[in-house]
């Protein structure tokens, strides 16, 4: 872990996170004096808690890893798997984990409530979601859900604010619809199956596991939220004033797993192979994801890799004042996040 000390956290996430537990007094104690130390062989120490235990999703990552991008660029990295915005939040503020990968929104109730962790890159510029339906059942637009069933993969996932967003742009309430959270993968694919739901707020990989187990989809998810990106790399606004170099180090090295793995998929697999086997074991499932996945991580505006768009933001921040998640004025979209660091990320 990066040698910093996390502030004292008092508050929890509401609705978001539960209260803060582990040994974030300890490595405290253990870091204190410790700033800008180096671990063997002269790297900086970083760790990089991802939203998801699946290698594909955040495949430049593992590439970067796999490639020893991230020794070239000075950083020694360890890669933590969770499962959701909540708990790599919750890993940040335990002082934990000192990078994070979480959904704009989460973000945003972050600061709500009193945490200031900040957006350093967007590594979804394309959206990380889609609203799908099955094909089979005809249903070609949002505002055909009325009275419909939306599974999510997680309670507290950015997907959720996701469909509300969608549903809200085509004028229904949330009490119009339900939301049901049902898993990912193969559970997702079940509920479909069973009835369950009519429809799935999905990420990008997650259409493409349903799909790839037989279950062809229509995507309703319209234009009204083109401007929603996706997951990014998030820090405390602590680190990025004292360490930004090293920010800067770990997203060139980012950058450049995506750059080589798009040239060369095979990489992808060969990096994935190293930490999770099973899941590149058919070829055809690591081909569907990622044609499924590149396009959403390209950037296809000329603007650099990890920057943002503060017009983006205020949108994004609008929806969740609008879903009554935060108070107007409660989070100025300025501590939401920083292009400080982008041309360190494209040097």
């Amino acid at each position: 872990m990066k040698k910093w000390i996390a502030a004292p956290t008092t508050l929890t996430l509401a609705a978001l996170l539960a209260a803060c537990s582990g040994p974030a007094a300890e490595e405290a104690e253990q870091q204190d004096g410790a700033e800008g130390s180096a671990a063997a062989g002269g790297l900086t120490e970083l760790s990089v808690a991802a939203v998801s235990t699946s290698c594909l999703q955040f495949f430049p990552l593992y590439v970067a890893q796999e490639q020893g991008l991230f020794e070239e660029n000075g950083l020694d990295v360890q890669v933590e798997r969770m499962n959701g915005s909540a708990a790599v939040l919750q890993a940040m503020l335990a002082g934990q984990t000192d990078l994070g990968t979480p959904g704009p929104v989460p973000t945003i109730l972050t600061q709500a409530q009193g945490e200031d962790i900040r957006y350093i890159a967007n590594l979804w510029p394309g959206g990380a979601f889609a609203l799908v339906t099955p094909e089979e059942s005809g249903v070609a637009d949002a505002s055909e859900l009325t009275g419909k069933t939306i599974g999510v993969a997680t309670a507290d996932g950015s997907e959720v604010s996701f469909a509300h967003t969608i549903m809200a742009a085509e004028g229904l309430e949330e009490s119009d619809y339900e939301i049901l959270t049902v898993g990912e993968g193969g559970q997702a694919v079940a509920a479909f199956q069973r009835g369950d739901i009519d429809a799935y707020a999905a990420s990008i990989d997650g259409v493409a596991i349903i799909e790839h187990a037989g279950i062809p989809l229509s995507n309703i998810t319209g234009d009204a939220t083109g401007y929603l990106f996706g997951n990014g790399l998030a820090a405390p606004a602590e680190l990025i004033e004292s360490d930004p170099e090293s920010l800067e180090a770990f997203g060139n090295a980012y950058r450049q797993g995506l750059e080589m793995a798009i040239d060369d998929r095979q990489l992808v697999t060969d990096a994935c192979a190293a930490v999770q086997p099973q899941e590149v074991e058919d070829p055809t499932y690591v081909e569907a994801h990622l044609d499924a996945l590149i396009p959403s991580l390209e950037r296809t505006d000329g603007e650099p890799w990890g920057s943002m768009s503060q017009e983006h933001w205020e949108m994004i921040l609008q929806d969740a004042v609008d879903m009554g998640e935060v108070e107007e004025g409660e989070v100025e979209v300025d501590n939401l996040y920083t292009n400080d660091l982008v041309d360190g990320f494209n040097s």
